[in-house]
């Protein structure tokens, strides 16, 4: 059926693109570099030193008419390799994507976004920084292989709404599963945005779901954040639920100065019968604060602390001072 539906839009995509009247063709080419230097304040684990977090080569390409296409590759960090492999830079598709548009509506399908944590990360302006509560925890992927679907109903309202394969973009091969999610955002006034989203998908005859709340205020001056999630199954065994909470908060103190904080909670169920949460040596705390220089619209920089505290004594807390920046257009 999902298969059967991906055809579907393709073909409905390609051919209107091979019968549309114009042929004007503009585009604009995609650059995202994240880097840093960190200078770990215990560095028994021998981690000091610069780092390349990220690096986003890519095309949109924007044919006349409602039809968009965007390509995006990712070069990989050695770090999200699995234990065990050969450390190494590889590539892949971070986006490989045909958008449709018109009016209030827009439709994606391919490797495309999957609004887990997209809006509260552009609220929060500080990816280059951290990743987000989710990504850390292992809730889900911010992009995968599957149709999206926003609309705005008005200035208040707008909806999203995505069937998705469940595996990330690193790892799309098709299985008997996917992920349908659905989200809304309510801003009642400028400064003021809520989103709820949830998801739920099922593999191998068991079924997990996700919840999220967010609640963000902004104006010139200030900037608070907080989220909580909710995920069940997390490791797919049944019972071993999660949840956690997240906050962000800054200051410009200056017109192009930040002060900005974040504290994240991580913490698990403990299953009847045990005397403790079932993924007790993961959960922990996460706390960010520092400072943030914007030198114009392409080009930011950041001074911050950067700790660990997990609640077991087997992992050591971490304590690191971190420069960062990030280059986009």
């Amino acid at each position: 059926m999902i298969r059967t539906l991906y055809t579907i839009i393709f073909t409905v995509i390609f051919c209107q693109l091979l019968t549309a009247q114009s042929v004007g063709i503009q585009g604009k080419p995609i650059a995202e570099i994240f880097t840093d230097f960190h200078y770990n304040l215990d560095d028994t684990t021998e981690t000091t030193g610069f780092g390349l977090n990220r690096a986003y080569l890519g095309y949109n390409f924007q044919p006349a008419g409602n039809f968009s296409g965007s390509i995006i590759l990712n070069i990989g960090s050695p770090d999200d390799l699995p234990e065990g492999a050969v450390r190494r830079r590889y590539a892949h598709f971070r986006e490989a994507s045909i958008t449709y548009a018109k009016n209030k509506l827009s439709i994606s399908f391919g490797i495309t976004d999957t609004h887990l944590f997209d809006f509260q990360q552009k609220f929060w302006g500080k990816r280059y920084v951290a990743n987000t509560y989710q990504s850390i925890n292992g809730y889900g992927y911010v992009a995968d292989l599957g149709v999206a679907l926003d609309y705005k109903f008005n200035d208040t309202w707008k909806c999203d709404f995505t069937i998705m394969n469940g595996e990330g973009y690193t790892d799309i091969q098709l299985d008997n599963g996917v992920k349908t999610s659905a989200g809304l955002i309510y801003t009642p006034v400028r400064q003021i945005a809520v989103r709820v989203y949830g998801d739920i998908e099922n593999l191998h005859d068991q079924w997990r779901y996700m919840l999220l709340v967010f609640f963000g205020f902004k104006n010139d001056l200030i900037t608070i954040g907080g989220e909580a999630s909710y995920k069940t199954n997390l490791d797919m065994i049944a019972g071993h639920n999660a949840w956690g909470i997240s906050g962000t908060a800054g200051i410009n103190i200056f017109k192009k100065t930040e002060l900005f904080v974040r504290y994240d909670y991580s913490t698990s169920v403990i299953i009847p019968g045990e005397n403790a949460q079932w993924n007790w040596k993961n959960d922990g705390r996460f706390a960010v604060f520092g400072i943030q220089y914007t030198f114009n619209e392409y080009v930011k920089m950041a001074l911050d602390y950067q700790g660990t505290y997990p609640y077991n004594t087997v992992n050591h807390n971490s304590d690191a001072i971190f420069v960062n920046a990030v280059f986009k257009f």
